[in-house]
């Protein structure tokens, strides 16, 4: 009788020992979020409602890529027809070319192409024809039928 007593008795002890160690589970929840580059509206806090993002970051961030990105896609020799065209006065010869090779660059690198081109032209010209390269490359988006509409080119002032 005792040996029995002794059996239930490490029995239950067994089972009370098992079901308290399977009572812990761990569950591991992840969580993906996608990243469109848009800045998110930032809430006051009051019932003013929202805040709205500085205008110029979320346009240069909507037409401009990553540096990273784009400057894997664009290169100088892929655009020396357009750097001949910014830099001859009166060349019309090297602008098809150059619109073919801007569509050969992602519509969201094409501004940062069109602004490597504009700064390596203007290395090359001089102050007096600054303003020429400028409105070229300005007008390069529409010229050329892009995709893209609008690149404001930062430009250094002339005095």
């Amino acid at each position: 009788m005792a040996k029995l007593a002794l059996l239930l008795a490490l029995t239950l002890t067994a089972i009370v020992a098992f079901s308290a160690v399977s009572a812990y589970r761990t569950t591991i929840t992840t969580t993906t979020i996608e990243d469109n580059g848009l800045v998110p509206p930032v809430y006051d806090g009051l019932d003013n409602g929202l805040i709205p993002p500085i205008a110029d970051g979320l346009q240069d961030n909507n037409r401009r890529g990553s540096g990273e990105q784009c400057g894997r896609q664009i290169s100088s020799e892929q655009l020396n027809h357009c750097e001949m065209h910014l830099t001859r006065p009166q060349e019309q010869q090297h602008l098809q070319q150059c619109c073919s090779q801007l569509r050969r660059v992602s519509e969201q690198c094409q501004c940062d192409a069109i602004q490597q081109v504009f700064d390596q032209a203007r290395q090359q010209g001089g102050a007096g024809q600054m303003q020429q390269m400028l409105s070229k490359a300005q007008r390069l988006p529409n010229d050329c039928r892009l995709e893209v509409q609008d690149c404001p080119i930062r430009s250094p002032r002339v005095v």
